[in-house]
């Protein structure tokens, strides 16, 4: 898998080069959240995972760091789709351990689902970029495998989880991070959803340490492993609202 991680730097290292972010962090204001619907939401939460009262401005790479804490906040809470919302993982089970070879991790043995049109949800917004590897890139180790950044944690909700959505690749029709933007994304948070140079979702056996989901047969916890090099980790947790 290191054509595909030859192919991540060499978009990533020209996008840098040849484009300016689009992205308008300054002129957008933190979004205030009702702790109390936090609250009646959430649990438990437990391990490098943090959980933000107020959304940031943005979650664009480089924006929202740190080597140590996995941020989670609040989306859309009860929310009624307006369309079908795609999941890439929408059943129990653990996704993927470090056991399972990359020929077995893909998009399809992540069991992908559907939530229908007109279905309750609330959306919960999860999102790790290290803060000190691009400061001392070393393009060898980036081959290698080396120096990535590691957090765990586990979060229990008080409602079922549908599932979660995490793809950032494959062209627009399979995008279905970003394609979940404006449906449960907060529309004061820019997603930088035109720059797609972070690759902001979760890359599938790229050749490097997995990033692992396990969720709980009960669809009420989900404890998470996720690794970052360049590029950082983003994606949604969709609840189920009634």
């Amino acid at each position: 898998m290191k054509l595909f991680k030859f192919t991540q730097f060499v978009i990533l290292l020209l996008t840098i080069t040849l484009f300016t972010s689009n992205c308008t962090k300054d002129e957008i204001d933190s979004t205030e959240l009702n702790s109390s619907k936090a609250s009646s939401l959430i649990k438990k939460i437990s391990g490098e995972l943090k959980f933000l009262t107020k959304a940031p401005r943005s979650v664009e790479l480089n924006e929202l760091v740190s080597d140590d804490h996995l941020f989670v906040f609040l989306e859309k809470t009860n929310h009624r789709l307006t369309k079908d919302l795609k999941l890439d993982l929408s059943k129990p089970g653990d996704y993927f351990p470090d056991s399972v070879p990359d020929n077995l991790q893909n998009w399809k043995t992540l069991n992908p689902g559907i939530v229908k049109k007109g279905t309750k949800v609330h959306s919960v917004y999860f999102h790790y970029d290290n803060e000190t590897y691009n400061q001392s890139l070393n393009v060898q180790d980036y081959f290698n495998c080396k120096g990535q950044y590691q957090v765990n944690g586990k979060i229990t909700f008080n409602r079922p989880i549908l599932g979660i959505i995490m793809r950032a690749s494959g062209g627009k029709k399979n995008n279905s991070l970003i394609n979940s933007d404006k449906e449960v994304g907060l529309p004061r948070v820019d997603y930088c959803e035109h720059n797609f140079r972070h690759f902001p979702g979760i890359n599938v056996a790229d050749g490097c340490k997995s990033d692992r989901f396990v969720l709980s047969q009960d669809r009420r916890t989900l404890t998470v492993k996720n690794n970052t090099d360049v590029h950082h980790d983003n994606y949604r947790v969709i609840l189920l609202a009634e």
